[in-house]
């Protein structure tokens, strides 16, 4: 055998190179929880992609040659954060699928979701997009899968209501914003938040509505 023949017959050791598309992916996701762990922190006045890249460890160079602009980013944070609560929501629901008294549990499990940082962040974009177009126009689609999500979860923990009653929707819809005013309240004023006499009287209405 010749040389030539004997090199091409050798088993050659390939050292697997970390493909480019991984690192580029790895670099976008520290930016992005970078993003989300300063508005949970600090809160949507100190999001600056100068903050961002300080958490992240990383350049203005490195942010912007994934983002355009700091507009893209926040949308971009927003979708990530928003499918994480989402996923947080299906994973206390699975436990609540289990429960005897699904309705109440299920209540006391989304309230109790309103409470939590993350979406106490989320929220806070809601109030900070209602002067700032730029931001409107990033969440307004963001916010519609978001609601999407959240319907089709609640569709799921309670088929036969969905089924048997046509403001099924609209009676979620309304436990929604009343959780999420609440929360919003107890930002300012410890007593604003939905507390035990108010979500009792909440589930009086949903077992009316939706137990009958």
């Amino acid at each position: 055998m010749s040389r030539r023949a004997r090199a091409l017959a050798s088993p050659i050791a390939v050292v697997p190179a970390r493909p480019r598309q991984a690192r580029s992916l790895a670099t976008r996701v520290r930016l992005l929880d970078a993003a989300i762990e300063t508005l949970v922190a600090q809160g949507y006045a100190a999001l600056t992609t100068t903050e961002v890249c300080r958490r992240a460890h990383l350049s203005q160079g490195a942010l912007f040659k994934h983002f355009a602009s700091k507009a893209g980013l926040v949308g971009a944070m927003a979708e990530r954060l928003f499918s994480a609560l989402i996923e947080d929501f299906r994973a206390a629901f699975g436990a609540v699928g289990r429960q005897s008294d699904r309705l109440g549990a299920a209540l006391g499990q989304l309230a109790r979701s309103f409470g939590e940082p993350r979406l106490l962040a989320a929220l806070e974009l809601y109030t900070a997009a209602r002067t700032d177009p730029v931001l409107r126009a990033q969440l307004a689609p963001v916010l519609a899968r978001h609601h999407a999500n959240l319907m089709r979860e609640a569709r799921e923990l309670f088929p036969q209501a969905a089924a048997a009653n046509p403001d099924f929707d609209a009676v979620v819809d309304t436990v929604i914003a009343a959780l999420q005013g609440g929360a919003l309240g107890g930002l300012v004023t410890a007593d604003a938040g939905t507390g035990p006499r108010s979500l009792a009287w909440l589930e009086g209405l949903l077992r009316a509505e939706l137990e009958d």
